[in-house]
């Protein structure tokens, strides 16, 4: 599972919710498959978090610049 992608990790986790939702699975599959799928969202939850993180950082750092180019043009005067 540590090679799966974003995307293979959230259709397993879809696969597993609509096995236990079906309810026709024996008890003992039906923890397995409980577990699996809470490891699996918790995957799954964690890389949002990160993905997130990222592009806060990343439109943090862009506005900063657009900010800093801004204040370099303010003072420029394009009456031609």
């Amino acid at each position: 599972m540590a090679k799966d992608t974003f995307e293979d990790r959230l259709e397993r986790l879809k696969d597993v919710v609509g096995k236990l939702e079906s309810g026709d699975l024996a008890l003992e599959e039906g923890v397995s498959l409980y577990k699996e799928g809470l490891e699996l969202a918790k995957s799954c939850g964690k890389q949002l978090e990160s993905a997130r993180h990222e592009v806060k950082i990343v439109s943090k750092g862009l506005v900063k610049e657009f900010d800093a180019l801004e204040a370099l043009g303010a003072g420029d005067s394009d009456d031609d």
